[in-house]
């Protein structure tokens, strides 16, 4: 999923040199705000996400059972 440092800009009413100063600045901070902001943009609850990691953390666990590191 692609969003612009503009787009991100607009939605938490900053201007686009402070979003392109965090991504260089403070790469994971930008990394975090993109991803709220992506899922604003496609109305990706935090219920969602934490579904999602449960979901891949027993896959994981599964993985690991099958390979013998469980």
């Amino acid at each position: 999923m692609q969003i612009t440092g503009k787009e991100i800009a607009l939605a938490v009413g900053k201007t686009p040199a402070a979003i392109s100063y965090l991504k260089k600045k403070h790469q994971e901070e930008f990394s975090l705000l993109r991803l709220g902001v992506l899922c604003k943009k496609f109305g990706i609850s935090d219920e969602d996400i934490e579904a999602l990691l449960l979901l891949k953390n027993r896959g994981l666990h599964k993985s690991a059972v099958v390979y013998g590191h469980g």
